[in-house]
């Protein structure tokens, strides 16, 4: 870990720009993990399950119809005068959220949240593109840029942990603010003067023909998709699972979710090595969807509140998503360049696109399963992916 953090600052210390960049990504991460994971059991307190799973799928597809039209805004306004704007709109978002008694209220502010958070992360892939003056650093500079946004989220739980007792959500809030307020006048300071680059429309049609047309690129479009649903599943539905349904308490759960976030920052260095180096990309992701899977299964079947146990069988889940994330986007990034900009903004919007998703299917699968089975539809499903990444044409 030393031998990272030395390496990105070697790099921050050369290049400038590049320090910006990391230092604002860093700001808004903690801002945005400090708040992921409360979230849903935040809305609990105001709407059913159903309720929250139409306020992440409103607030998604907004995001989604927004960066599917982001080259239309860019032309107008401009990357600097966007982020600005999304940051004020944050602010005032979290501040709402923090504050406010109506559902009504607390609603719109979710969905400018939902909508805000994505949006600024696009530009800001945008400032670090601008900043990434070698091209043949470029792998080097983004999975340094990953691996401390994954050690940020651990932090980041962990504090919630700290701070979250007696249901006192608006602390957390009110915590996020000391980040997100300093980002603004962080920004200020080193992209005032930023230059925009050409961002092409996402031409919709013609990046689905080329994800049909080309197999291997669908098949690790579809395994990638399969992760940001799981991600999403278990952002909104986990934690009220483990606090209204288990009977865990905040400080629990964030302990818990700070073990289970760890392999993000020992495994996927190590994964995305061994597939470069040893075995290909596609037994590896092949092994992460099945380990995701199988220990998905496991949770609808356990209600017993031991700590241990459910740390571990999360800690299981998490090791395969890093296998599968670390190798999904290794062998994307393989099968394009930098001239595929259409099909590269398609695959960074799966994101926001599994928040309409997950939703959805969890909301379906309640009307005829208890809570907790829920996640049998999501540990089936990843299963499933195992035939998208089998199919795959290997790279070793």
């Amino acid at each position: 870990m030393n031998t990272i953090f030395s390496r990105v600052a070697d790099k921050l210390q050369n290049n400038k720009a590049l320090a910006a960049v990391y230092s604002v990504d860093a700001l808004l991460s903690f801002h945005y993990y400090l708040l992921i994971y409360i979230s849903s059991s935040f809305l609990a307190q105001f709407f059913s399950a159903a309720q929250i799973s139409a306020i992440y799928v409103i607030g998604s597809l907004g995001t989604v119809i927004l960066l599917l039209n982001i080259s239309k805004v860019l032309q107008r306004i401009g990357n600097y005068k966007l982020l600005m704007t999304l940051i004020v709109a944050e602010i005032l978002a979290t501040i709402g959220l923090a504050f406010s008694v109506s559902a009504g209220l607390i609603a719109i502010y979710f969905v400018i949240y939902l909508i805000t958070i994505p949006t600024m992360y696009f530009g800001y892939d945008l400032l670090l593109e601008a900043a990434t003056v070698d091209e043949s650093k470029t792998g080097e500079i983004r999975t340094s840029y990953l691996t401390i946004g994954n050690v940020i989220i651990v932090i980041a739980t962990l504090l919630v942990s700290w701070i979250l007792s007696g249901g006192n959500y608006y602390k957390v809030y009110l915590f996020s603010l000391l980040f997100i307020i300093p980002l603004y006048f962080v920004m200020q300071k080193n992209f005032r003067h930023f230059v925009d680059g050409h961002t092409p429309h996402i031409k919709f049609r013609e990046t689905i023909s080329a994800y049909l047309k080309n197999k291997d690129l669908g098949r690790v479009f579809n395994s990638h998709f399969l992760l940001q649903i799981f991600y999403a599943y278990m952002v909104i539905y986990m934690p009220i699972y483990l606090s209204k349904y288990i009977g865990f308490s905040w400080t629990q759960i964030g302990l818990m979710f700070t073990i289970m976030l760890l392999p993000f920052v020992f495994v996927e260095m190590p994964v995305g090595w061994i597939a470069d180096k040893l075995w290909g990309e596609k037994e590896m992701m092949t092994a992460g969807l099945a380990i995701m899977g199988i220990f998905t299964l496991i949770i609808a079947f356990i209600t017993t509140k031991d700590f241990w146990l459910w740390t571990s069988i999360l800690f299981m889940t998490r090791i395969g998503a890093a296998m599968l994330e670390a190798t999904s986007d290794s062998y994307f990034f393989k099968k394009v360049n930098k001239n595929d900009t259409d099909t590269i903004g398609f695959y960074r919007i799966s994101g926001p696109a599994s928040y309409i998703v997950a939703p959805i299917l969890a909301t379906l699968s309640l009307s005829f399963l208890a809570y907790g089975h829920i996640f049998i539809i999501l540990g089936a499903l990843m299963i499933f992916g195992c035939h998208y990444s089998m199919a795959l044409t290997d790279t070793k």
